[in-house]
């Protein structure tokens, strides 16, 4: 299921940033890699090769379009946190290990300086909250509180940077992961809110670049998902993709200008094994494939940059 395989596998985090519309960077769970192609599915570039007994995921773009941040996966299944080219050359790790934490989810802040991730406590396992630390690995603080072994037991997950710098979009999973809202709080981690209801089962938010809208995938983390978008103060929340039940459609990220989302689908096969890239425009309509190449793929966690097209 790709609503299962999202959460229980390392999740994405992302912001789209205004500018042209350029390479779409996603990984691949079959492979284990990270890839980037252009919208129209041509020039596919493998930019990872972590080798059979580690892996990368989650892609972020900087706003500028000549980095990648992503997660990288030991052979224990920690995470940490790397940074990257746009081309996948000179990959390294941006900051120090904390042992038997989970670094997941990075995004950068719109002027690159900082990064927000979800980072995940051993102990209660799973619980994982938001931090914020400088694009060279320091200063780290937690925006959010971890919070197990109670009632209130609760995941953040999939930070968002608003493209002014001034707010954060994140997933609270609670009651053991099977209620998820999403929250807005500001950069510092204050006022933070819920701005869907849990029937929706909302997660994975990316704010369109003018910061007017988030889009959101819907049925966490069940079958039957959905891209919807609504404005930052949780009004005027809208379909985009309609359902496919038990197929799903997740993962959306905004076009640089706008325009389009690209989301991932597994309807293309009947044992759900398997993820498409797709895009659609951002009000609804104009949905395709984006044939990238790959064969039976398994993409998750678009994220759409202002990297240059390819030939």
């Amino acid at each position: 299921m790709l609503a299962v395989a999202m959460l229980a596998g390392a999740v994405p985090a992302g912001a789209t940033f205004p500018g042209p519309n350029g390479r779409i960077a996603f990984s691949d769970y079959v492979s284990g890699q990270i890839y980037a192609v252009n919208p129209d599915g041509s020039a596919l570039e493998q930019l990872t090769d972590t080798g059979p007994r580690k892996a990368a995921d989650a892609p972020s773009w900087s706003a500028d379009g000549k980095r990648l941040l992503f997660e990288r996966f030991r052979s224990d299944g920690q995470s940490r946190i790397w940074v990257m080219r746009a081309d996948g050359s000179h990959q390294r790790k941006v900051a120090s290990e904390t042992e038997g934490f989970t670094d997941l989810t990075p995004a950068y802040t719109p002027d690159g300086r900082e990064i927000v991730f979800s980072r995940c406590h051993p102990e209660p396992k799973d619980v994982c909250a938001i931090w914020k630390m400088r694009s060279d690995g320091s200063n780290k603080e937690a925006l959010t509180r971890f919070v197990g072994n109670t009632k209130e037991e609760r995941t953040d997950f999939f930070a968002s940077v608003s493209p002014d710098g001034g707010s954060i979009a994140f997933t609270r999973f609670s009651g053991k992961g099977f209620t998820a809202r999403l929250f807005v709080m500001g950069i510092d981690g204050s006022d933070a809110h819920a701005i869907t209801k849990p029937p929706l089962e909302a997660f994975d938010p990316d704010w369109a670049p003018d910061g007017k809208r988030i889009t959101l995938s819907s049925n966490a983390p069940r079958l039957g998902s959905s891209i919807f978008t609504i404005k930052p103060d949780g009004t005027d929340l809208q379909q985009v993709t309609p359902d496919i039940f038990p197929h799903n459609n997740a993962g959306s990220t905004y076009s640089p200008r706008g325009n389009r989302l690209a989301f991932v689908s597994d309807r293309n096969y009947p044992d759900l094994c398997c993820n498409d890239l797709f895009r659609i425009d951002s009000g609804g309509g104009g949905e395709q494939m984006i044939d990238t190449g790959l064969s039976d793929a398994g993409i998750l966690f678009p994220s759409w940059g202002t990297a240059p097209l390819l030939p």
